[in-house]
């Protein structure tokens, strides 16, 4: 027998990406839901699916995917959950909602949280087409992904089951990690949103600030691009050389100009923690 699947928010950026992976498996019976008419419309042009505009699927669901954005989980989980049936999962594509305690609870249900760790800056895959080189999100080509996933309420072997069906959700993938809920949440969005990707934000404003100066745009672009794949290279070990005296030397001296003591420890802790994900799930919404 076909497992009952409820897509929400299936007209979304992330319901269309595991519409395009789950829509053709014989194993599953899908219902997609939409709650607006732009995303219906998007869902029928792109895949030729109708959504539906009701939740009343759920009630037979042996999984729900909530494909919505956070800060509206709280509200939509309040309607869901309470319909669902004893035994069935709720799978979550963040841990947001899940570590702040936003996700409405059952006792009786199992609940599996699963992120895709995006297809890595380093492949070093042979043959790895343009197009798998430009996925952003991974199921183009040769372009596959990890997973980090966690099983907050349930077994061991429900892990597994729903280990799997992730990996079907997200196909092409190599490894999946299994974290707690906890992990999974400092890795985003304390790590990636909250640390790398301000970083990376400094990088372009320095690059601008060259170009600013004088520099032309395309000697920058040229210039820093190819320096941040030796650069990643050496740092994460991916290269077998290290940097030159000089440029440890610079990279020394700049640490203290740039960075503030203690600023990882500022973000990697609890209390800073919670208000991030608070004002993912709340605050986002006002």
């Amino acid at each position: 027998m076909k497992k009952k699947v409820v897509l929400l928010g299936a007209g979304g950026k992330m319901g269309h990406r595991v519409t395009a992976n789950l829509k053709d498996d014989k194993e599953y019976d899908i219902t997609y839901v939409e709650i607006s008419e732009a995303g219906r419309i998007s869902l029928k042009e792109t895949f030729g699916i109708d959504a539906t505009e009701s939740y009343e699927a759920v009630k037979d669901a042996d999984k729900v995917i909530f494909a919505v954005p956070d800060k509206l989980i709280g509200n939509i989980s309040k309607q869901v959950i309470p319909m669902m049936k004893n035994g069935a999962t709720v799978v979550s594509l963040d841990p947001a909602a899940n570590y702040g305690k936003v996700m409405t609870m059952r006792e009786d249900l199992k609940y599996f949280v699963v992120h895709p760790c995006h297809p890595s800056l380093f492949p070093f895959e042979d043959n790895l087409s343009l197009a798998a080189q430009k996925d952003w999100f991974g199921g183009i080509g040769a372009a596959r992904m990890d997973l980090v996933c966690a099983m907050q309420q349930g077994t061991d072997a429900d892990y597994e089951e729903n280990e799997a069906f992730a990996r079907k959700m997200f196909k092409p993938v190599d490894k999946c990690y299994r974290l707690t809920i906890e992990q999974m949440a400092l890795l985003e969005p304390a790590l990636v949103e909250s640390i790398t990707a301000p970083l990376v934000k400094g990088i372009r404003m320095a690059v601008d600030a060259c170009v600013e100066m004088g520099v032309p745009r395309e000697a920058v672009m040229a210039f820093v691009m190819g320096h941040l794949k030796v650069q990643f290279g050496v740092l994460f070990g991916f290269a077998d050389f290290p940097f030159s005296d000089g440029a440890n030397l610079a990279l020394e001296r700049a640490m203290d100009v740039i960075f503030k003591p203690g600023w990882i420890q500022n973000i990697l802790n609890r209390k800073a923690l919670d208000e991030s994900v608070y004002a993912i799930t709340h605050e986002m919404s006002k």
